[in-house]
């Protein structure tokens, strides 16, 4: 018969107390230990990546960052200099990329994110909100093949010369050669805009909806109109936080890899000053990221790879940074009325108003720069250009709203100014919208029709059988990797991480997850490849690399949903004499079920497309293989390598479209979890 409590004597009830005490004590220090990987990780890659560069260090020293010349090349009787390696002109590529998408997607993305937050009802906004973000699911080598084929064609034959023939004095809109291609900046700027544009949106509308109910309630009662309450006083509270938004889309632009790499000309160019042409957009040229997949696979010697590696270890470092800053602006946005210091509150102000003065400067100085250049060149023709005039029209608009308060019309005037702001703001939102439907129009009308029978054939047939089971067994073993790291992570930061070192863990998840992919590729390189030489595994160092990018999102999305179980569920399983470890595994997890499936499915979703770490380990391959010690194919790796075959369009669009389809189907799966985690718990 087995022991009850009520029959157990003294000693055995200490004993069975010190075994669950033990059994807590090892349970709670098994998932700090496994919760302090995504510290471990950030701390060994920037390690990994500064010791792979040593050589590149000590041969280019500070010119590396400083020289615009990049030769990786050896000297040699035919060839007097050789090895040199400037960072400069892909530092500013990087720059010049991520500038153009920045003032393309923060208007819309913050009118978007405003008309979500303040203005639409819930039954469009949910549904808006949905569809902006499987714009950020939808995975890079997509964009990058959907723009080869439907956004080059428009550059080369219309946008590029409406712009350069119509600010040809400006010089970032210099005619140049380039500019016939419809390869260069401008175009990488474009689709990394797309790209940005949901992340700025749904942080940007997460952090207005921090703002206290109370703040629009008092603007309203002092009769404020729908607008001018958005503009005085919630923009004004979550500033900050909108700025902090804008970093996170920075970071994604600096990192992102194979859509520019397609789409930006891979030329090695760097302005110089008297050549005005020298600063065009429409200029091909590289990007750090670009750079690293074109020549990191193959290398010329150990110190071109040492170099690269040092271009690498930089993108890391700008990304931390970016990200770190990034999320500090949100916490200052999240920080309640009255709470933090003097220095904090401050800090807040002060990032309010200097980005503002910043915006305004950068606007009149760009168009005082084109009025005086448009003078000088054209006379007093110059006088009616087109920036010239809708200069004039905004002028006219600012001493209009400083005459009008005084005017009877001035009720009339709020009134129609708030109604145009509104609908401006719905027209963000449906741009970004458009953005996803233009892509699923034109990669569904050429994908379909490549889902045929021969279609699933093995690769001598024509079919891409061997990279959809590529794909497959790429995610399995990264699942293997990515998900009880995750999870067991997301366990330790919902249960015992209130505290500092709770903090670190979750601030070095959140860092984890903003690491470029492409970085994460170099990293298993180094530690998997190199180490092993001739018996490298490919396949399986391809599959750390993926299982690396699952952990951070399995864990955040675990802890979230942990938090969400109800404390009495805990306390009851725990007044029945359960273990603490128990009432997890038996109790907290089963309730938790939907929303940690949640996670796991957008990770999936996220690194089934993939291509920046499959790139830097060498897994790819045009032939059938399953051996996991040798590289085998993948769908977004297949689509990187034929993209320029036209013979393999009809593949290349059906691998586009089971990849877009992919993440359609987990999202939708992700948010039918989550839906019904939530009505189980209320």
């Amino acid at each position: 018969m087995t022991s009850t409590p009520q029959n157990l004597t003294p000693p055995q009830v200490r004993r069975r107390i010190l075994t669950a005490s033990q059994t807590d004590w090892v349970f709670r220090n098994l998932t700090l230990i496994i919760a302090c990987v995504t510290v471990f990780l950030i701390v060994l890659i920037g390690v990994m990546l500064g010791w792979v560069s040593r050589p590149s260090f000590a041969h280019s020293g500070s010119s590396f960052y400083t020289s615009t010349q990049w030769d990786p090349v050896a000297a040699s009787e035919d060839k007097k200099v050789g090895d040199l390696f400037g960072a400069l002109p892909f530092l500013y590529g990087t720059l010049v990329t991520s500038g153009v998408a920045l003032l393309i997607a923060v208007p819309l993305g913050i009118g978007g994110a405003i008309f979500l937050s303040e203005i639409a009802p819930k039954w469009l906004s949910t549904p808006i909100s949905f569809v902006v973000e499987l714009l950020a699911a939808v995975p890079s080598i997509v964009y990058g093949f959907w723009a080869l084929n439907y956004l080059i064609p428009p550059l080369q034959a219309h946008v590029g010369n409406w712009f350069t023939s119509t600010f040809p004095q400006i010089p970032f809109f210099a005619p140049t050669p380039d500019a016939s291609t419809g390869q260069h900046f401008f175009a990488a700027g474009i689709i990394l805009a797309m790209m940005v544009l949901p992340f700025i949106t749904a942080v940007s509308r997460d952090v207005l909806r921090t703002v206290p109910l109370t703040q629009r309630e008092a603007a309203y009662g002092m009769g404020a109109t729908r607008w001018e309450a958005i503009k005085t006083v919630v923009l004004r509270y979550a500033s900050s936080g909108i700025i902090g938004a804008v970093m996170l889309g920075l970071g994604r632009a600096i990192g992102e890899t194979m859509a520019v790499t397609m789409v930006i000309g891979s030329k090695i160019s760097f302005p110089a000053i008297g050549n005005a042409a020298s600063f065009s957009l429409f200029r091909s040229g590289y990007t750090m990221t670009a750079l690293l997949a074109d020549q990191y696979p193959s290398p010329n010697s150990d110190l071109h790879k040492a170099a690269l590696t040092q271009i690498g270890f930089t993108l890391f470092l700008v990304t931390i940074l970016v990200n770190a800053l990034a999320r500090g602006m949100v916490w200052l946005t999240a920080m309640k009325p009255g709470s933090g210091n003097l220095w904090s509150q401050k800090l807040k102000e002060g990032i309010s108003s200097g980005s503002r003065w910043c915006a305004l400067g950068l606007v009149s100085l760009v168009f005082v720069l084109q009025f005086f250049s448009d003078v000088s060149h054209k006379g007093a023709a110059g006088l009616f250009g087109t920036a010239e005039i809708v200069g004039y029209l905004l002028l006219g608009l600012v001493l209009f709203n400083q005459w009008v308060p005084a005017k009877p019309v001035f009720v009339a005037w709020r009134k129609s100014s708030s109604l145009f702001a509104v609908c401006v703001c719905g027209l963000c939102a449906f741009v970004a919208c458009f953005a996803l439907f233009a892509l699923l129009i034109f990669v569904g009308k050429e994908g379909i029709s490549a889902l045929n029978g021969d279609f699933f054939k093995m690769p001598d047939a024509g079919g891409v059988r061997h990279a959809i089971v590529g794909t497959g067994l790429l995610v399995f073993w990264a699942s293997l990797i990515g998900i009880p790291v995750g999870v067991m992570g997301g366990i330790y930061l919902a249960e015992f991480g209130n505290s500092r070192v709770g903090s670190v863990i979750r601030f070095a998840t959140d860092l984890l997850n903003g690491v470029p992919s492409i970085v994460i590729g170099i990293f298993a390189y180094s530690v998997i490849i190199v180490p092993a030489a001739e018996k490298a595994e490919i396949a399986k160092a391809g599959a750390f690399g993926l299982g690396i990018m699952m952990i951070p999102t399995v864990m955040r999305t675990t802890e979230e949903l942990i938090r969400l179980v109800p404390m009495s569920l805990r306390e009851g399983s725990l007044a029945l004499g359960a273990t603490y470890t128990r009432t997890m595994w038996q109790v907290v997890l089963p309730a938790a079920r939907g929303g940690i499936v949640t996670g796991i499915l957008l990770a999936v979703a996220r690194v089934a497309g993939e291509t920046a770490p499959l790139l830097m380990v060498g897994c790819n391959s045009t032939m059938w293989s399953t051996d996991m010690k040798s590289p085998i194919a993948s769908l977004p790796m297949l689509i990187y390598t034929l993209r320029d075959q036209p013979d393999t369009y009809h593949q290349l669009w059906g691998a586009a479209f089971l990849l877009v389809m992919l993440v359609l189907v987990f999202n939708i799966l992700a948010r039918i979890f989550t839906r019904n985690r939530f009505s189980r718990t209320a």
